[in-house]
């Protein structure tokens, strides 16, 4: 994984830069579920009684 990138060996790893990181990277995707989850159930609730 890319997370070597962020480890230096003075002070070893820098977690406000991986945590920031992974917050930016998790955050817009868990929104996109939140809004369209009645729409997710609903195809898939569709898809299965066909």
């Amino acid at each position: 994984v890319g997370l070597q990138v962020f480890s230096s060996t003075d002070q070893g790893v820098d977690w406000s830069i991986i945590t920031s990181a992974t917050l930016m990277t998790s955050a817009p995707l868990l929104l996109a579920f939140l809004l369209f989850q009645r729409q997710f159930v609903q195809s898939f609730m569709r898809a299965g009684i066909r």
